[in-house]
């Protein structure tokens, strides 16, 4: 899987995925290196958009649920 940060196309991580007995998703090898890079704590909420191909982004939110903004992001491309 590639993960990037939402609305930054320029940088992705690979993140290996492993699915359960019930077809869960869990991102796997990788994460932990993508989670620490952005310094993601217990509280914060993160939502996962999935384009297909192997290809997906994700917005962070903090603790008082506000964006948090890693590389500038332009926030005009992927707000919905």
């Amino acid at each position: 899987m590639h993960l990037r940060e939402a609305s930054c196309g320029y940088y992705r991580w690979i993140v290996n995925v492993i699915y359960d007995a019930r077809g869960k998703m869990y991102l796997h090898i990788g994460w932990e290196k993508f989670a620490r890079h952005h310094s993601l704590e217990a509280g914060f909420v993160l939502l996962f958009s999935y384009f297909g191909d192997r290809d997906m982004s994700v917005k962070v939110f903090d603790e008082t649920r506000c964006r948090r903004d890693y590389h500038g992001d332009n926030t005009d491309e992927e707000d919905d």
